[in-house]
């Protein structure tokens, strides 16, 4: 297939066969999962930073601010970064605030299952559709590094908060995403079925693969 010419946007669903043993991978709702219906990722991106991990300054309880010149705790781990470095949200879930938030200048919190919440905090700008309420997937670009609020340099100050409480970002055990719940298999099995009929002599490189709808089915792309 020309590459050039497929315009995949988003995969719903694929199939490949490595050694004799077959992979898959179906959208549903808003995460992938294998056949049995087992997640495919895990909860939380190690970091918010795709090219940086440049750490400035860790989780404390007492850390002298650079800015007010006293101690206070710092419930966030900075990451230094170029000012406009996208920033990626690290789970799932829906925008809970963006706005402006005292010396965490310009800021993104988003709210995510099993009583999470992640912050990014000292952005120069937040991203396109980033609103309240907002739906965002893990990766997905929420804002760009800045410095704004009470900021000596360009950086993001990445928060995680679970059941209320603030908890060490760099702690948070990269555990495989919640399953899906019991009564929604029935509905998952569905969409996968369908799935894999209309796979059935779809592919792209050896792999089956079908593409969101309104965009080229690798089929089409490749002129069937």
């Amino acid at each position: 297939i020309d590459a050039a010419r497929s315009r995949v946007s988003r995969i719903l669903a694929l199939q490949y066969e490595n050694r004799g043993t077959l992979f898959e991978a179906y959208l549903f709702d808003d995460g992938y999962y294998d056949g049995e219906g087992r997640p495919l990722r895990k909860q939380f991106l190690r970091s918010p930073l795709e090219f940086s991990s440049r750490v400035t300054s860790r989780f404390s309880h007492r850390r002298f601010h650079p800015v007010l010149r006293v101690h206070r705790p710092h419930y966030g781990v900075d990451y230094g970064a170029p000012t406009g470095t996208p920033v990626r949200v690290t789970a799932n879930g829906s925008v809970a605030f963006v706005g402006w938030d005292r010396g965490g200048g310009k800021t993104v919190k988003v709210r995510h299952p099993n009583g999470f919440l992640t912050a990014y905090l000292h952005l120069s700008r937040y991203a396109r559709g980033i609103r309240r309420g907002a739906r965002v997937e893990q990766g997905q670009v929420v804002g760009y590094v800045g410095a704004t609020g009470l900021a000596t340099a360009p950086h993001l100050d990445y928060r995680v908060q679970h059941n209320g409480r603030w908890i060490d970002p760099l702690e948070v055990k990269s555990e495989p995403a919640p399953p899906i719940p019991e009564g929604d298999l029935a509905r998952f099995h569905a969409r996968r079925e369908d799935y894999a009929r209309r796979l059935d002599g779809t592919t792209v490189g050896g792999e089956s693969m079908m593409a969101t709808a309104g965009e080229e089915t690798a089929s089409a792309a490749a002129g069937r």
